[in-house]
């Protein structure tokens, strides 16, 4: 038997076979393989010398989205009748559709006996004591019997609630039922929604609402620039939020007022959000609207992924996905991630030996590379998606070959592009900006700064490594090492490395014109 897999798509095909009974036998078998099950066969008889005509009427179960999902099981049935060589024909394919209604939920529980009529007239109090009790049993349900109801109206819902179910106790001729709390009855004749389709409205109003929260976001950041810059992504938000209208309405049946109202609340909220988390980001902080959009990307190259994986399997997918493993591979071994300290410094002239560089440091770098390096899985995650929509069913290889092409440029540009030829670009900027005497950004551990270095004893008698030591002038501190400290002299363009212990160093916002000491 094969494996039971999840399958998104049914769909009914009417497929024509002009074959042996040999033939007839290898695509029956081979639907069988798949779980495709044969609900009818007409024509023949062929036999194992003669072909005849065969129709099977057929039931094609695939994963994947709605969309193109005809398209996508046609091509399926063809793939088999390919790889069997058959002459096959697929005449009609059509969804199957089977999804019922989300009929209102009741819950069902027992009146106490205080709430039966009165002999005699109550009085104000009983009266009071009786609303009390009932308002209680019905929004509290403290006497429920813990049957969970589904019911078009309250009539039908009293008879389900009442009904004996064998292995259970015989409801009590108290039971009564109840909706949720603040929930009123069904009125006659109202629209009921689909279950499925329900699930499927949510799950994209959620999505509309991530979108809206990072286009306000952005548009926030962008603000100050002028519309100019932004329109584009206002056209993108209401455009989005168009979009959630008509699926409120559609999880709305019969309020259409409620629900344009409630897609403008959404809007509203989400651009408020978006808002304050750009504006929380500081003027001199990192951005919130890019670090939305960074998450944004990794969820929808993560949801490609996931998505590929349904459609094939683990077994397949798996090595694929084994790339993605470097960042947590090279995070148990930090020192591996150097490469960018190197380039960085080699800008300078010197070695990974001349600056030490704390294993945090170390291993943040190696992430970042990583991540780099993992640019390709856009790629993957791409041919996930033209798998979900069904545009990638037969004539593969193509498909194959763009995929490999796409994934190596993406290694290359993450790679060196986003990785290596940053850190090299990082540390000539570093330089520049070292030779017009400027600050110098730090750079993943490697923090320069601008000092005055003051000679401890006679500065004749310190040895200094790659140059001529002078305490009159600035120096930028690159790092230290085992001892030793690395100095990069901006009017020698040179780096020079003396021991710590016999200097003094004073840091300086700004690089003085001389570091020699006032008389």
């Amino acid at each position: 038997m094969p494996a039971r897999r999840r399958f998104d798509q049914r769909a009914t095909a009417v497929v024509e076979l002009l074959g042996t009974t040999t033939e007839c036998d290898d695509f029956e078998q081979a639907l069988e393989e798949r779980g495709w099950p044969v609900l009818q066969k007409e024509g023949g008889p062929a036999t194992a010398m003669t072909a005849r005509t065969t129709r099977y009427l057929l039931e094609c179960r695939f994963p994947g989205s709605r969309t193109n999902a005809r398209r996508g099981a046609r091509e399926r049935i063809e793939v088999v009748g390919d790889e069997l060589e058959l002459d096959l024909n697929v005449e009609v394919t059509d969804l199957v559709v089977r999804d019922p209604e989300e009929r209102p939920a009741w819950f069902a529980y027992e009146r106490p006996a205080a709430d039966d009529p009165p002999a005699g007239p109550p009085t104000r109090r009983a009266r009071w004591r009786r609303r009390v009790r009932r308002w209680c049993a019905e929004r509290l349900a403290p006497y429920r019997t813990g049957r969970h109801i589904s019911a078009l109206n309250r009539t039908r819902a009293q008879e389900l609630a009442t009904r004996t179910l064998p292995g259970t106790a015989t409801p009590s001729p108290r039971v009564t039922v109840r909706r949720p709390i603040g929930t009123p009855d069904p009125e006659p004749g109202a629209v009921t929604g689909r279950r499925r389709g329900a699930d499927r409205e949510i799950f994209r109003l959620c999505h509309a609402a991530a979108v809206l929260m990072v286009t306000s976001s952005l548009i926030a950041r962008l603000w100050p620039q002028g519309f100019a810059a932004w329109w584009v992504l206002g056209l993108v938000a209401v455009t989005t939020l168009g979009l959630a209208a008509h699926w409120l309405i559609r999880f709305m049946p019969g309020k259409p007022g409620a629900a344009l109202g409630a897609a403008l609340g959404l809007g509203v909220f989400t651009a408020a959000i978006g808002t304050m988390i750009e504006a929380s980001g500081g003027s001199g902080g990192p951005s919130g609207a890019l670090g939305l959009v960074f998450v944004a990307a990794g969820y929808v190259v993560f949801t490609g992924i996931r998505l590929l994986v349904r459609q094939w399997s683990w077994r397949v997918v798996a090595p694929w996905l084994l790339p993605a493993l470097l960042p947590l591979v090279l995070g148990f071994f930090p020192s591996l991630g150097l490469g960018l300290h190197a380039l960085y410094l080699d800008a300078f002239g010197l070695n990974l030996e001349d600056v030490e560089i704390p294993r945090l440091w170390q291993l943040i770098a190696t992430a970042r590379l990583g991540l780099a390096v993992n640019l390709w899985l856009i790629a993957l995650a791409g041919f996930g998606y033209l798998q979900h929509l069904h545009w990638c069913v037969r004539d593969r290889w193509p498909a194959y070959t763009l995929l490999g092409f796409f994934a190596l440029f993406l290694l290359w540009t993450g790679g060196w592009g986003l990785g290596l030829e940053t850190a090299a670009r990082a540390g000539n900027d570093a330089v520049r900006a070292a030779a017009s005497r400027q600050a110098v950004d730090a750079y993943y551990g490697i923090g320069p700064q601008w000092v005055c270095v003051r000679p401890v004893g006679p500065a004749d008698g310190i040895h200094a490594d790659g140059g001529e030591f002078r305490p009159a002038r600035p120096y930028l501190r690159i790092g230290d090492a085992s001892g030793t400290v690395v100095l990069w002299d901006p009017a020698e363009k040179g780096a020079l490395k003396l021991p710590m212990d016999k200097l003094r160093i004073v840091p300086v916002d700004r690089p003085p014109k001389s570091c020699a000491p006032s008389s």
